[in-house]
This record gives structure tokens, sequence and C-alpha cells, in this order.
């Protein structure tokens, strides 16, 4: 079973993006990314034209081509989303190459680039995301996603919103804050939990599922805490730069 395989039986995720789709896809309709070709095929019935843009020819020799060529609606094309210039101004962008604080994939430079061909009322699927964040102790030495139903993570603090991404506006990559946590159980802090959740249409939103956006485990600096401490969390990274872009550090307020 291959990677694109994993996405369509990940129910939860098509599910959800299908249902966002059916309420939203009209007229003028990019699918950014389309790997598969499954979310276009959801557009292609109320879109008056999709143009599905995958960059890697073997994906959609594999599976694009075969599963959208009975649409007449829908073009494929070869191009990378990041640089492609729109045929025509969109109703509707469709990008789903998200990652756990979008920092592993291209959704950020995707998006910036289809923003130049967006009208005032183009509708972005999905909306938004937001991230949170939770210091705990686990047995790690680098940056790993956490396996779905695998829970090796124990929390110290409360789980608090740090960032929000609005896809329907030009989005800084580069990001940088200090983020103050409250400790709730005393224990020795070695690394930081990241969970995204996403708003794909209206008050549709979606938590992790297997394949998408599964939670983020980062190593930080050990620290003893004590019940009711206030910490204080350096997180930097860039998005759509990669894993290696994260930086952290984590101090007591004194």
């Amino acid at each position: 079973m291959t990677y694109y395989d994993d996405l369509t039986k990940d129910e939860k995720r098509v599910t959800v993006f299908k249902e966002a789709i059916s309420r939203k896809a009209h007229g003028i309709t990019y699918d950014l990314g389309t790997g598969s070709g499954i979310l276009a095929s959801f557009a292609s019935k109320n879109a008056q034209k999709v143009y599905a843009l995958e960059i890697n020819p073997l994906v959609i020799k594999k599976y694009a081509a075969k599963l959208l060529e009975e649409y007449d609606n829908i073009e494929i094309l070869e191009e990378d989303a990041s640089s492609y210039e729109f045929k025509e101004k969109a109703d509707v962008i469709i990008c789903e190459m998200l990652d756990t604080a979008l920092i592993d994939e291209e959704q950020v430079p995707v998006i910036n680039n289809a923003i130049k061909y967006a009208k005032e009322d183009t509708v972005f699927i999905p909306e938004s995301t937001y991230d949170t964040i939770q210091v705990g102790e686990a047995k790690l030495s680098y940056v790993t996603y956490q396996e779905f139903g695998n829970r090796t993570f124990n929390s110290l603090s409360s789980e608090i919103k740090y960032n929000e991404v609005n896809f329907s506006r030009k989005i800084n990559p580069n990001f940088e804050k200090d983020i103050n946590l409250t400790i709730e159980k005393a224990g020795t802090i070695n690394c930081l939990l990241i969970t995204t959740y996403t708003c794909v249409a209206d008050n549709l939103i979606t938590e992790p599922t297997p394949m998408l956006n599964p939670p983020l485990l980062i190593p930080t600096n050990e620290l003893q805490v004590s019940k009711g401490d206030t910490i204080i969390i350096n997180l930097k990274y860039t998005m759509g730069g990669g894993l290696n872009t994260i930086r952290t550090n984590t101090k007591r307020v004194i």
C-alpha cells in the first residue's frame, strides 16, 4: 500500500473534505497538489471547471489520470503550484498540502502564490488551521510525529492555542513566539507536543486523523517543574521549510 492509498483510505479525512467541497465548490475551481485526484473528483460535481495541479508526473500517471479521466470538466496540469500562473481567476481554491503547524509541507508557499489569483469572494478549502501546544515528558531525542493511537507523551500542562493561520490572506512563513504555560503536574519537561486543528469550511473543524496532521513531538531542554510554575517556551520554525527549521528553548519564570 502506498502513501496515496493511505490518504484515500483515511475515512475521516476524506469525509470531512468531501462535505466541505460539496458545500462550496462552484465556478472555476483549482485543486492544488491534487495527488490521487480524489478532491478534484468531489469538486467536479458542482464546479464549472476544475484545474487539478500536480508536480509529480509519476503520481499523475499512476493515480490522478486514472481516477479523473471520466470527468469532462477536469483538466490535469503538471505544474508546481507554488509558482504556477493561474489560467483564470479562482472562485474556489482547494489545497490540502497540510502538515502539523504547516512546517513540513508546501501549503504556505502554495497559498502565497494562489492568493495572487484570488478574487474578493474566493473560497478557500480548508479555510484555516490553528495550533496548540503542551509541555511534558517522553522518551525521544529527535523531532517525530506521534503515531495515531500511540500515546507515549505525558503532559505536564494544559493544551493552549498559540497560533492561527487563515488561508485567504498572505502568510508570513517565519514563525517565532514566546509562549507562556502554567504547569499542572510536577515532573521533568523534555519535550513539546504540537497539535493542529483544521477548519475545513464554516464550522466544520477536524482534529488530527491518521493521515492528516499527526501531533508533533519536539525535544527541548530539560527543566524540573512544580505544579503552579509558569514557564516560557520560545518556539521558532519556518512554515514550508521543514522540520529541521524548528528551534525551541524552555525556561521558568522567576
